[in-house]
């Protein structure tokens, strides 16, 4: 695989051609904040968050712009944060109201975002007006979801289309009622649970072998 040559902040890197502007980035330890990106799967450029610059083309996503040699990539800039910052807040706000007792604490990538962009987590709630939490779904039989989590990345969707040539899963309803669910029969899951293994925010869990026993 041929490689070039590129600049990230002013650092040179090197990577595969045809890699995107993401991956080239990630590969080398530099932080691009992201939600809808998984290694193994096209860049979707659905959650709007990789923004970069790239001189006199703007700002575009990472994960669906292709290195080329020589390109600048500014990661951060007054416009970037402009772009993003509203976008990450308004997913925090919406989010699971608390970290304890998750998982996926740890090694959630919300958080890492968080953690990021110095987001104060207690006053972008306020953003949010109040409401009910919906309950989690536990009817799969391989895992449970929880709606209160969900980010609406479309990781689980597009590797189940990946794996088996279609998707088990798929997005219901519409708007702020957008969930993840089966669609048709659901003996069509194979159980590969690759799907939770990809999930950034632990909304897929892989029941417990107690309960799947029962």
């Amino acid at each position: 695989m041929k490689k070039i040559t590129l600049t990230i902040d002013g650092v040179a890197v090197k990577a595969d051609e045809g890699t995107s502007v993401l991956q080239a980035a990630l590969e080398n330890d530099i932080y691009i904040p992201h939600l809808c990106f998984h290694p193994e799967l096209p860049g979707q450029g659905v959650c709007r968050l990789c923004m970069v610059e790239t001189g006199n083309d703007g700002m575009v996503t990472a994960c669906r712009t292709p290195v080329e040699p020589g390109m600048a990539v500014k990661t951060k800039s007054p416009q970037i944060d402009r772009a993003i910052r509203p976008i990450a807040e308004l997913l925090i706000a919406n989010h699971h109201a608390t970290c304890r007792g998750c998982p996926s604490n740890g090694k959630c990538e919300l958080q890492k975002l968080m953690a990021h962009l110095r987001i104060d987590r207690k006053r972008v709630r306020r953003l949010w007006p109040p409401h009910e939490e919906l309950p989690p779904d536990t009817s799969p039989l391989c895992f449970d979801y929880d709606p209160n989590k969900c980010i609406l990345c479309g990781i689980c969707v597009e590797t189940c289309q990946q794996l088996h040539g279609r998707s088990s899963l798929r997005f219901m309803n519409r708007g702020s009622d957008t969930v993840i669910a089966f669609f048709g029969n659901e003996e069509q899951c194979t159980s590969c649970m690759e799907c939770t293994g990809r999930c950034p925010v632990g909304v897929l869990m892989p029941k417990k072998a107690e309960s799947q026993q029962g």
